[in-house]
């Protein structure tokens, strides 16, 4: 059996295990299949790889995964085989070796030159940080399919199916990596492709400063020339003191606009707000921003905290335990900037410290930023509180069986999950066994009538409500 095609398929019955526990491209897209093998006393064995050592070690048999893949690799057997098979997985941890990439500059301050060579000196440079990355962004479950897009989009940048992008979100969610991981892609995959990354103040600043100098020409050139245009915050386009102000640079960047999509390049665009919520911009360019792929970035969930702090303790090289992380994780839950903000100064301490850092020592620096850890409650603690109380077993609840008391826990379960977890619709069917959103809605709908029409049916909520917060 050929072990990438087991991998692949085992990877593709784990996704509906995994999305809603810690962060499936983390713990699971990131293992490399390395053999297959079936030993002498019968024993299957595929052996995979990472180069991140809380992965390898939730991998081993006490870790999180290993009975997700038990299950999983039955399944994909069953499938590749017609005989389920017992497979065990064996995670080595591997270090990480450095590859050359000559197909960009990289300069000490870990950003990439783009290729606009003939970028007048009086206009604003255009640079991409380099660690902005598909690799180094983890996204939470409701922003998976942004990130998916996004990929696509620098695999086939003269695709006009998802032109524009537009990403809105709160500040410090993670809009400008996502917008510049695209970039960076296309920069490595074509290092002659013409990339300009820019914010929208900075493209103000030049389009004033070219009238000013009587050089338009030249800035028309610079900016309509390019095969992807990244633009960043474009609800300043209004809002300035002077409305004529705001007129002439949406004029401008409505015909630049225009200009790029016409010629089959792409634009990217970031905003703290959805183009429809954007005051002071006129019509024409609200329509123009939605008529492609709208993506909400929204909060980390708890699981993509966790690997978001992962890969800063890898990047930064130093070694903070996982229950350190899982705290800090479980703590600060407002955005990006502000998490990574709070283990910098845990990270501090452990380079810079006389002693090995403590829990009790992530807890004080919490204590002392205002940050207090919160229990999160998860789908999964909801299916196993609900498999527990009515004895109906988790794989059960998540999976396809149609008899009353399966039925039940199962609607219960997407209700609590619904109340408790506030993930959203599609977030709980995909804990379900990827199951459609519109599922989800008629267990809550039928639950919720229920609990009006019976007091037992409340009074087993509340038990398991109870059982959840102890």
């Amino acid at each position: 059996m050929d072990h990438n095609q087991l991998w692949d398929a085992i990877k593709q019955n784990l996704q509906a295990t995994v999305a809603s526990g810690l962060t499936y491209e983390t713990f699971v897209g990131s293992l490399t299949a390395v053999s297959f093998e079936i030993k002498d006393n019968g024993t299957a064995v595929l052996y995979l790889t990472t180069s991140h050592e809380q992965v390898a070690e939730q991998w081993q048999q006490s870790g999180d995964y290993y009975q997700p893949f038990v299950q999983a690799a039955m399944q994909a057997t069953m499938v590749l085989n017609g005989t389920p098979v017992f497979v065990q997985p064996l995670v080595t941890l591997i270090a990480t070796q450095t590859v050359a990439q000559p197909v960009v500059e990289t300069r000490h301050e870990e950003q990439i030159t783009l290729n606009l060579a003939d970028t007048p000196e009086w206009m604003t440079d255009s640079k991409l940080d380099a660690s902005y990355t598909f690799d180094s962004y983890v996204p939470s479950i409701n922003n998976q399919e942004a990130v998916s897009v996004a990929r696509s989009i620098a695999e086939h940048p003269l695709s006009t199916q998802w032109n524009p992008m537009f990403i809105y979100g709160d500040s410090g969610l993670g809009k400008t990596h996502l917008m510049q991981s695209i970039g960076n892609d296309v920069m490595q995959r074509n290092p002659n492709a013409k990339v300009k990354f820019i914010t929208t103040e900075e493209f103000t600043n030049d389009w004033f400063d070219a009238l000013r100098m009587g050089r338009a020409e030249e800035f028309k050139s610079e900016y309509r020339g390019v095969d992807l245009l990244l633009v960043d915050d474009v609800q300043f386009l209004s809002g300035n003191s002077n409305p004529d102000t705001d007129r002439k640079i949406q004029e401008e960047f409505f015909n630049t606009f225009n200009v790029i999509t016409r010629n089959g390049h792409q634009i990217v665009m970031t905003s703290d707000k959805a183009p429809n919520q954007i005051a002071g911009v006129e019509n024409r360019l609200v329509s123009r921003f939605s008529q492609g792929f709208t993506a909400n970035i929204t909060k980390p969930d708890v699981n993509a905290r966790i690997g978001i702090l992962m890969n800063e303790a890898e990047h930064q090289n130093v070694a903070i335990s996982k229950e350190i992380i899982e705290e800090v994780a479980g703590a600060v839950d407002t955005n990006v900037r502000e998490l990574k903000g709070v283990f910098n100064k845990i990270v501090a301490k452990a380079k810079f410290g006389t002693t090995e850092v403590t829990l009790k020592d992530a807890q004080a620096i919490l204590e002392s930023m205002n940050y207090e850890r919160h229990r999160v409650i998860t789908i999964p603690l909801v299916q196993s509180a609900v498999s527990e109380y009515f004895n109906v077993p988790v794989a059960d609840i998540i999976g396809k069986g149609r008899t009353k008391p399966v039925v039940f826990a199962r609607q219960v379960a997407m209700y609590l999950s619904r109340e408790i977890t506030q993930e959203s619709l599609p977030q709980i069917g995909v804990a379900f066994g990827n199951k459609d959103h519109t599922t989800v809605m008629h267990s809550t709908e039928k639950i919720a009538k229920l609990v009006d029409e019976d007091n037992t049916v409340e009074r087993q909520l509340q038990a398991i409500r109870t059982k959840l917060t102890e």
